[in-house]
């Protein structure tokens, strides 16, 4: 314990500090009490109108001074100062403001929220959580943009056909039924043979079913307007592994492809050429110039039309859980922002 993060800084690497740091800090808080918090509900009434007061106050911050957990897609609320009222008093009406809101659809997934959600919910272990992430992204099933995982088409492909041919097995309740059935088997309190006699025959069933229909399954081509360089027959839009691209339909005789190019509305810094959309062999958007490798830039930001107006430096487009859009430059030691508008921001993409 007396090698904080901070004293060995200097000897790590910026992604080996941030894990160190993690784990010290969550290891002292595991070692210190609970926080202790005041707090208060009110229900005011009058006139059939009913309101409700909560408030909260930390009078004992324990293993918070150290460690606390924060949501991923909700600002951390603010501490209130809890009044003092008696029962029966009367209140005064200072001002009456309306607001209206809309059901806002759930957040995508980030990784931290997904392993949170694994958690809630009993599957998996935490030994088990990183290779499952690992997977997915390695597989095309989801990628990573802006730390959010988004479901690919290949993924939500499998996903139905999983979903409609094997549906007890990919329920959630089944997952963590059985990872408790499984406890109990390296425990010695259930026999692995039931667990296997319960599993088995009701699976074989769906693979011998999925077996029969899936093969009939026949996924059509979707036509492109691109012209194949070799047959001269009209390309179409085929899904693999790190997503959609162009193929001839002739396979096998030609097996011409090409990669499905996403322009942006922006120049190359370098050389002035096109920037493209691309994603890593991890799934990871960032962008490139057209005219690789002649130019070698490179930029996991997506980067605008728009050079910063103190160090000359291109700016960036950078978004917040808030909704909020601004401009920031790509300078690490300038970092100068501008605020934008949602409107110039969807003509920029």
């Amino acid at each position: 314990m007396n090698r904080t993060p901070d004293s060995i800084k200097s000897s790590l690497t910026k992604e080996q500090f941030q894990l160190y740091r993690l784990i010290y800090s969550r290891f002292l808080a595991s070692q210190m009490n609970p926080a202790i918090y005041d707090t208060m509900t009110m229900d005011v009434a009058g006139d059939g109108v009913g309101l409700r007061f909560y408030g909260e106050h930390k009078r004992f911050a324990g293993f918070t001074s150290v460690y606390e957990e924060s949501t991923d897609d909700a600002p951390e609320a603010a501490e209130s100062t809890l009044p003092q009222f008696e029962e029966g008093a009367p209140v005064i009406i200072e001002s009456v403001s309306s607001q209206q809101h809309f059901t806002q659809p759930p957040a995508r997934y980030t990784e931290a929220s997904l392993v949170k959600t694994l958690e809630e919910k009993g599957i998996g272990r935490p030994s088990t959580y990183a290779p499952t992430i690992t997977t997915i992204i390695a597989r095309g099933y989801v990628m990573r943009e802006n730390k959010r995982l988004f479901p690919t088409e290949l993924g939500r492909t499998i996903n139905s056909m999983m979903t409609e041919f094997f549906g007890p097995i990919v329920d959630t309740e089944f997952t963590a039924d059985l990872e408790d059935k499984l406890d109990g088997v390296e425990e010695g309190r259930v026999d692995w043979h039931q667990v296997l006699q319960d599993f088995y025959p009701p699976f074989e069933q769906m693979l011998e079913h999925a077996e029969d229909v899936i093969e009939k399954v026949e996924i059509k081509d979707e036509p492109s307007d691109e012209i194949c360089d070799k047959c001269g027959a009209q390309m179409v839009y085929r899904v693999g592994r790190f997503g959609k691209f162009l193929a001839c339909p002739n396979f096998p005789d030609c097996r011409n492809t090409k990669p499905i190019l996403n322009y942006i509305d922006a120049k190359c810094p370098q050389c002035g050429g096109r920037l493209l959309e691309k994603t890593s062999r991890k799934n990871r958007k960032f962008y490139g110039c057209e005219n690789y490798p002649e130019c070698d830039f490179v930029s996991w930001e997506m980067p605008v039309n728009e050079r910063c107006e103190k160090c000359g430096s291109y700016m960036t487009l950078k978004r917040s859980r808030k909704g909020e859009t601004w401009h920031l430059c790509s300078n690490e030691t300038c970092r100068h922002r501008v605020e934008v508008k949602a409107a110039d921001v969807e003509e920029e993409e």
